[in-house]
């Protein structure tokens, strides 16, 4: 279960650091990015993954299903863009799966 946290946690953080520097640092254009894609990335994809990040922490399986739930949408619609913005998809994926798996270890131990 330890380790099940420990990749929920480094995915959250991972996720969150690529994120805020392609929003920061976009390799595409130079230009800074406009401020309701900026509202419109953190309420769909940064929020979910930090909200991840406590449910890996505090072993809160169902919690983290809903968060990488909630970040799928905006991930899969960045899978369908081309360049790095279709790495975005991997954190939601990987929380999803870390959460079914914490979901069926407490259950077992019920």
């Amino acid at each position: 279960m330890r380790f099940l946290r420990l990749i929920g946690a480094v995915v959250s953080i991972g996720s969150f650091l690529f994120c805020s520097f392609i929003l920061l640092q976009n390799p595409y254009t130079h230009s800074s990015v406009e401020q309701d894609v900026m509202i419109s990335f953190a309420i769909m994809y940064l929020v979910p993954v930090m909200a991840g990040l406590y449910a890996s922490i505090s072993g809160k399986p169902k919690l983290l299903l809903v968060c990488s739930i909630w970040a799928l949408p905006l991930s899969l619609y960045c899978l369908a863009t081309p360049g790095v913005f279709k790495l975005l998809v991997i954190a939601p994926i990987l929380q999803l799966i870390v959460g079914i798996r914490m979901f069926k270890n407490t259950r077992i131990k019920e």
